[in-house]
């Protein structure tokens, strides 16, 4: 029996309450903590995608100060883009890699792996808008991916995971298919439609930055998470 003294009284617990109380403690716990711990990993991928959309938009802004104005820029070829336009101008970057293929998306990227374990893969042209054009892209791991020479290997939890950017005309960083609604960009983020572990961005998931940037850099209750 365990005691407490107040004022010359005492004031007594027995063990079946104390373990009775222990077991409502360990419940609550057991009901809180997954969500504390998913609330806790969405605050980290929105602030990997926050600081690398910031740094990001600082590389290109002081490569323009140096190259001049985006618009007179070539990104024909994805290698001589980053060396020229990104290389020079972004720290702390590990390794690097080149002619990185994402079916459905994009051939011929550089991949750069960052010192934080993020990691990015830069493109001149892509389909992922559903259009194979001349469009400078950026996507963005929050985590290190592997890749072979074709594919990009199956991610797992895409909307987790991968993030997609654009360069505008005007050399800002930003985000695909801006100007569509949160309706339009929410179901497009969802609609993740892997082929033989292949991931096809042209399927889907490529608004998922969007749709967090546009509701004040916040995983809403209703994202695919």
């Amino acid at each position: 029996m365990l005691t407490l003294k107040n004022a010359g009284k005492e004031f007594a617990f027995t063990l079946a309450e104390v373990l009775i109380t222990l077991g409502i403690i360990g419940v609550v716990s057991a009901m809180t903590m997954p969500t504390l711990i998913a609330n806790y990993q969405k605050q980290v991928t929105v602030n990997k995608i926050k600081k690398f959309y910031t740094n990001i938009n600082q590389v290109i802004a002081q490569a323009q100060v140096d190259n001049g104005e985006f618009s007179s820029w070539s990104y024909e070829n994805s290698e001589d883009f980053y060396n020229k336009y990104i290389k020079p101008y972004i720290k702390n970057v590990d390794k690097v890699e080149t002619n990185i293929h994402i079916a459905g998306d994009f051939l011929g990227g550089v991949r750069f792996v960052l010192a934080d374990g993020t990691q990015a893969i830069f493109s001149s042209g892509s389909c992922f808008l559903g259009d194979c054009a001349m469009r400078p892209v950026i996507v963005f791991d929050i985590k290190v991916q592997k890749h072979n020479d074709t594919y990009s290997t199956y991610i797992k939890h895409p909307t987790r995971e991968r993030f997609y950017f654009i360069i505008d005309k005007n050399g800002t960083v930003t985000f695909p298919r801006l100007t569509n609604n949160r309706t339009q960009n929410l179901s497009s983020c969802k609609k993740f439609n892997p082929n033989n572990g292949i991931d096809y961005g042209s399927n889907g998931y490529v608004t998922c930055s969007t749709v967090i940037y546009k509701d004040g850099w916040k995983i809403a209750p209703d994202y695919p998470w």
